[in-house]
């Protein structure tokens, strides 16, 4: 990546980081809570040098907020170097990008989180390189080379490179800089070799054949069985990954492997071929998306066919490819309190996207390419779903990682989240009707009421804007009522349920059953 210019530094001091409303809880309590995600942009996350650039010593600077969240599990987005500022694209697999920090940073920080009974993942994109990486630069017109089965060509000379990724291998990408991106050689056996030993090496840092000072899993992005359904790379489920993960697995039968199935579709295929732990939830993320209680109700209904026994999903209302969810017309404070609740009360492993519990803002933009300085697909579009987190009111504040505003020229979209919104920690903490703090009552809630905690989800009933499920753990049950439409509505109260204490929530009992405000949720305890 071209290294951001160091002449705009912000003072390097860290801005005091607000705490949790209540005191974070103690590192042993962690493990004994229910999983929950947060999924960090690391260069938009916390500065700790004040060079806007999101790093890992700030990243361990703000683990007692995660925790004061109910934050058991952090994803991280991709840490090697990389000319692109999202480092998805790989130059050198190995490092880690310099403005992130040092390997012995990264220790620091997994030593941290395992102390506390937390677990870290990263994000790998594995199948592709850059114009800079050795791979590509030592085969390139050299099919003597070691490294020419590592990267995909055309010709047996290794001039004209596969162009599976959107039919080109030249991108425009921020800040106007052009660069390259080429397939590797995913059916080669001496890459599925280089990729095994390269996760195992996050795994067991040491070599010793004791994972538990590595890492506790990754997600893999953009997983396809034909990679880019070009029919070039195909069976990559059963050929390459499955065989992949029962490797690493045997290093460490504990580890977790999320696929971010390419598709957005149910998973099946990625957990029976691929043999993957987790996939997204994106039937549920499209329904709570369209507020469509219909849709919301037949994606859990689906998600019971696919996710069995051994299987999971994170649900998520947002993530670093989506549009914010507070942006309009979502963006009302009853709305964005009921995406808490549909991430945190639905079911399975919840996944925060960082800033999402502060209610930040964000949508793609094709600015760049109306000014004429990137094309439509580049990868500039997306900073708007990537901004800065904001520990404090004013964007550019020490600690706020607001690296994309080093680049004038090359950053035209205002920022979503300005001064004045009171979208951020500081403004938030003591108030106690904020949406920081229904994130952390829901965490508490569903930490205390093993039915929300590890229950099943069941839909009970769906009508207009109104959808019951009933999330149960042996004895334990509960009922949650979400009324995602913009007018108040009842709903009869089932044959068979009776409704005991209410858990959370305003709605409330009536002859007509139950009555529910607009944008809401409601949890009750209930027997059968």
């Amino acid at each position: 990546m071209t290294k951001f210019v160091k002449a705009l530094l912000l003072a390097a001091a860290l801005a005091t980081t607000p705490m949790a409303a209540a005191a974070a809880p103690p590192a042993t309590q962690t493990t004994s809570r229910p999983e929950q995600f947060y999924h960090i942009f690391v260069r938009s996350f916390a500065d700790s040098n004040g060079d806007r650039n999101g790093d890992l010593r700030g990243l361990r600077s703000k683990l007692d907020y995660l925790q004061g969240l109910g934050v058991t599990t952090i994803l991280l987005t991709p840490l090697y170097p990389s000319r692109f500022y999202h480092n998805y694209f790989a130059d050198d697999f190995t490092g880690i990008d310099d403005e992130y920090g040092s390997k012995a940073d990264f220790w620091a920080l997994v030593d941290d989180l395992h102390r506390r009974g937390m677990r870290i993942f990263l994000d790998e994109e594995i199948q592709y390189v850059t114009g800079q990486h050795e791979w590509f630069r030592a085969s390139h017109d050299n099919p003597a080379s070691p490294f020419s089965p590592y990267v995909l060509y055309k010709d047996k000379t290794n001039h004209t490179p596969v162009a599976t990724l959107l039919g080109t291998t030249d991108f425009t990408v921020w800040p106007n800089q052009q660069q390259q991106i080429y397939t590797v050689n995913l059916a080669e056996p001496k890459v599925r070799a280089y990729f095994t030993g390269y996760l195992k090496s996050w795994m067991d840092p040491n070599g010793d054949g004791d994972p538990s000072d590595g890492v506790d899993g990754f997600r893999i992005d953009h997983m396809m069985d034909d990679l880019d359904n070009v029919g070039v790379l195909t069976k990559l489920l059963t050929n390459f990954w499955a065989p992949m993960l029962k490797d690493l697995r045997q290093l460490n039968p504990k580890v977790q492997i999320i696929a971010e199935q390419a598709d957005w579709g149910d998973g099946a295929a990625f957990f029976e071929q691929g043999t993957v732990d987790k996939v997204f939830a994106f039937s549920i993320w499209k329904a709570a998306r369209e507020l469509d209680a219909k849709a919301l109700a037949a994606a859990i209904s689906q998600s019971n066919g696919v996710i069995t026994e051994d299987r999971d999903q994170l649900v998520f209302i947002e993530n670093h490819d989506t549009e914010r969810f507070a942006n309009t017309p979502r963006n009302t404070p009853a709305i964005l309190r009921l995406g808490a609740a549909i991430t945190l009360l639905t079911g399975w492993t919840p996944s925060l996207y960082y800033g999402q519990e502060i209610g930040m803002g964000g949508k793609q933009t094709d600015d760049y390419a109306a000014k004429g300085n990137t094309p439509a697909n580049a990868d500039a579009r997306d900073i708007p779903l990537r901004q800065a987190f904001r520990w404090v009111a004013d964007p550019l504040a020490p600690g706020n990682a607001a690296w994309y505003r080093q680049f004038p020229d090359a950053y035209h979209t205002p920022d979503s989240n300005a001064p004045g919104d009171r979208v951020s920690v500081a403004e938030q903490t003591s108030d106690k009707a904020s949406l920081l703090n229904t994130y952390r009552t829901l965490a508490t809630l569903r930490a205390r009421e093993p039915a929300l905690a590890r229950g099943s989800t069941k839909v009970v009933a769906q009508t207009g804007n109104l959808l019951l499920i009933e999330r149960q753990l042996d004895a334990e049950r509960a009922l949650v009522l979400f009324n995602l439409g913009a007018a108040p509505a009842s709903l009869p109260l089932p044959v068979g349920h009776r409704i005991g204490a209410r858990l959370y929530g305003v709605a409330t009992q009536s002859p007509r059953g139950l009555d529910a405000p607009s944008h809401s949720a409601t949890v009750w305890a209930t027997t059968p």
